[in-house]
């Protein structure tokens, strides 16, 4: 294993080049309107002027900031077609216009596909630097330093899940007699971790045919997932011969559903969170408090886990799928181990967000600590 001694500037650094992201939304409950090039055009000005300022556009706002084609009597006739639409809407009768979450998913489609890598200052290297350094370097302290470095170079709320263990990969398994009826199965995982569980069987197995049944299983099964382990077990297409037959059939069921159980075994690490309430103060487009944050572990999780098989960035406005979150947004990507993706981090910040710049952080991010990852355990 990797030391921190090994740590240094040389593993931010790491090729981020041609990166080509694409943007989902799995949490769209609605079709999106087809807009002619007018109204799309004045849309996304509209969205990127209130992610700039923060304040409501309007007509004006557009023709002065922007070399528009069109008058404002023309601008302000498209902005109410697009109120009609559900794509904006005005805070006040007389005031400009704000994006709905509609309009914010809109925005994500037409996002480019390619966007220039992230490039940290020296300050921000810095900052990475020594959030490694503090912890110590195996999987889950990665991990967790990333997750609070998601944080701090974006303002918002880290979130991560570790490798979750039905994308383990297996490294041994060993099966101990500690009783008349008791086995003790320990799984050693690539990525560190041990699992440890007493297996209740029907009657005692002889010690030497728990050591062969052991050896069959790390024959079988090391290096791959425990997902493709549950999958070979629960078809019987690997099935041992001999004296270990009578016994080997128990046990690989036991263990077959203990594997379907262990996806259950993982936390969702936040952070940042104090950090984000303080940079947004009060807004009133944000109806959250910081328990609240807290309280929605298992739907962080929920994503997370949707977001692992995905190549891309994922972008989920939530303001209405969960009324909790009206107003932020979660942006998740997947990390891995080798070429197999493992687990996965984003951050949950405002609708109002300059998207272009977390996704580059992410992404960033993400790319590193596969690397870092990978070679912790080869």
């Amino acid at each position: 294993m990797v030391g921190k001694s090994n740590f240094n500037k040389e593993s931010i650094n790491k090729k981020n080049t041609n990166v080509a992201i694409k943007y989902l939304d799995f949490s769209a409950q609605e079709e999106l309107d087809d807009l002619d090039y007018r109204e799309e055009e004045i849309l996304l000005l509209v969205i990127e002027d209130y992610i700039k300022y923060g304040v409501p556009v309007s007509s004006l706002q557009l023709v002065d900031r922007h070399n528009l084609k069109w008058s404002s009597a023309t601008i302000r006739s498209v902005l109410s077609d697009l109120s009609e639409k559900r794509y904006l809407f005005a805070p006040h009768r007389s005031a400009g216009k704000i994006p709905t979450p509609k309009a914010y998913r809109y925005y994500i489609k037409k996002l480019p596909i390619d966007l220039p890598p992230f490039k940290p200052s020296k300050e921000k290297q810095n900052i990475i630097q020594r959030e490694f350094l503090c912890r110590k370097f195996e999987i889950p302290g990665v991990i967790e330093s990333s997750c609070n470095i998601l944080s701090i170079l974006t303002n918002y709320i880290g979130i991560a899940i570790p490798p979750i263990p039905e994308k383990t990969i297996l490294r041994h398994i060993e099966l101990i007699d500690v009783g008349s009826e008791e086995i003790l199965m320990v799984l050693l995982t690539r990525s560190g971790t041990v699992y440890s569980r007493i297996i209740h069987v029907d009657e005692r197995i002889p010690r030497n045919i728990l050591e062969q049944i052991s050896k069959f299983l790390n024959e079988n099964f090391s290096g791959m997932d425990l997902t493709e382990i549950y999958q070979l077990l629960t078809t019987g297409n690997i099935s041992p011969v001999g004296e270990m037959y009578r016994y080997a059939s128990m046990i690989m069921n036991t263990i077959s559903l203990y594997f379907k159980t262990l996806d259950d075994m993982h936390d969702v690490i936040i952070t940042g969170v104090d950090r984000f309430f303080e940079e947004i103060g009060l807004r009133e487009d944000i109806h959250i408090d910081i328990a609240s944050i807290y309280n929605l572990k298992e739907f962080f999780r929920e994503i997370l886990i949707k977001s692992i098989d995905m190549e891309d960035i994922v972008v989920s406005i939530e303001g209405d799928r969960n009324p909790q979150l009206f107003g932020l947004s979660i942006l998740t990507g997947s990390y891995s181990m080798g070429d197999k993706k493992i687990g996965a981090m984003g951050v949950v910040g405002p609708n109002r967000m300059n998207y272009k710049s977390v996704i580059q952080v992410i992404e960033y991010i993400r790319l590193m600590i596969s690397n870092m990852i990978t070679k912790l355990n080869r």
